[in-house]
């Protein structure tokens, strides 16, 4: 009597198990094609599930994606932890910019939400961007504070350098951007460099118009005239703080 031949049973996987297939395989597709191009076919294919197996866990893929994207939320807060607690303010503030730099290089999950958030207006979007600004607010509300009566917006100051930095490495496999790479090792170390440079100028100024202020505070207290004090004052120039 001939023997029938059964085929191995495939193994059961858990819950669990599925759950991180499925979200291992939504990393992936994410990294690989953007948010607008990953399809529910495309998740099950990749997870090896069928799609009643995916609405099971969840309503539709925008539910996948808030999922997903919540790892993100305190991005920023999860670098901060990392910093050194003895930096002068002007460290601190290049640290902070250097490791988001560093951590966005990386992270292509975190790059390709950024485009995501450009092109799609929906409820997952608005809260990721929302977040962000919540867990920005700590640095923002720093900076104020160190930077009060010098004249410098650092609201915008910092915005304008947050948001060069995501522009900078999301571009960077399109083309050169002001001649420089930035895909490239040496780019990145230029990017590095110039970060540096730009807050030496920002605090630069910072400690010159704290000068003035104090020197106009001294000249005040010794019955000095306003006028003259403007005069003084402005006769003060900042300090060159470039290399020989």
């Amino acid at each position: 009597m001939t023997e029938r031949i059964r085929k191995p049973r495939r193994q059961r996987r858990t819950r669990e198990a599925v759950e991180k297939d499925v979200m291992s395989a939504v990393t992936s597709l994410i990294e690989e094609v953007g948010f607008t191009n990953v399809t529910l076919t495309g998740v099950a294919q990749r997870a090896q599930i069928e799609a009643s197996v995916f609405y099971r866990r969840y309503d539709n893929l925008d539910e996948l994606f808030d999922v997903y994207v919540r790892k993100f939320d305190y991005w920023l807060s999860g670098l901060a932890e990392l910093m050194p607690t003895d930096l002068s303010d002007e460290d601190t503030y290049k640290w902070i910019m250097r490791s988001l730099t560093h951590a966005l290089y990386k992270n292509r999950g975190m790059q390709q939400l950024l485009i995501w958030e450009l092109v799609e207006d929906n409820y997952v979007t608005k809260r990721t961007a929302t977040m962000r600004e919540k867990v920005n607010e700590s640095l923002i509300r720093l900076m104020e504070s160190k930077f009060q009566h010098t004249g410098l917006d650092m609201n915008v100051i910092t915005a304008h350098m947050i948001s060069g930095i995501y522009y900078l490495i999301l571009h960077k496999n399109m083309s050169k951007f002001c001649d420089v790479d930035f895909s490239t090792r040496k780019g990145r170390e230029r990017l590095d460099n110039g970060i540096d440079q730009l807050i030496s100028i920002i605090f630069a100024n910072k400690n010159y118009q704290q000068e003035k202020a104090a020197i106009a505070d001294k000249l005040r207290a010794e019955g000095v005239s306003e006028e003259i004090i403007a005069k003084c004052v402005a006769l003060n120039a900042p300090v060159d703080t470039s290399e020989e």
